[in-house]
């Protein structure tokens, strides 16, 4: 057989292994944007679990917020913001936490101290935003959120850093199982 023979032969299988390898993996299952967990969590709870907590926020008009705290946490993609609020109970989060966190994640987020609902750490939830090339150099010198989603687990709420809201959700969930010790949400 001609090495290019081989070649060929050698680039159809690595082709048919893929092809199986796609074809039989199960779809994955989509992250739970609020999750009811009976537990009571603390910022002892996620600094325990790898986050680096390093500015604590008043809470004094945060409605419902018993305890709120920016940091980071490592990922593969490098450190990645968190901002974690708590609150009394997993119904206080929802309830009173919910619509406070929406406005102030995703693409329409309002960042600006004036009109946000909760002007505490306003100015960790911006960050530079690209010129809108490949190459992260490129910025426009334009702020944008720093966060495109967040996730309700019990009774915290945990925003996160992301370009997409799935990024977002991603990565509360690398802190969260970290949390709880259960890998498979």
């Amino acid at each position: 057989m001609s090495s290019r023979s081989l070649v060929v032969l050698g680039l159809a299988a690595a082709l048919l292994l893929m092809i199986i390898a796609c074809g039989s993996s199960e779809p994955a299952t989509p992250l739970e944007r609020v999750v009811d967990d009976s537990r009571v969590f603390t910022v002892s709870d996620l600094t325990a679990a790898g986050m680096k907590a390093s500015k604590q926020y008043h809470v004094e008009e945060l409605p419902g917020g018993i305890d709120a705290w920016y940091g980071f946490i490592r990922t593969e993609a490098g450190p990645l913001d968190v901002e974690a609020r708590f609150y009394a109970s997993h119904v206080d989060a929802v309830e009173l936490g919910t619509a406070l966190a929406e406005a102030v994640s995703g693409d329409d987020a309002d960042i600006e101290e004036d009109t946000t609902p909760w002007p505490e750490g306003y100015k960790d939830r911006q960050r530079m935003r690209s010129g809108g090339s490949s190459d992260l150099a490129a910025w426009s010198g334009q702020r944008g959120p720093n966060y495109a989603d967040f996730v309700v687990y019990g009774n915290m709420i945990l925003l996160c850093q992301g370009d997409e809201p799935d990024q977002s959700i991603n990565t509360c969930y690398e802190l969260i199982n970290a949390v709880v010790g259960d890998s498979s949400n």
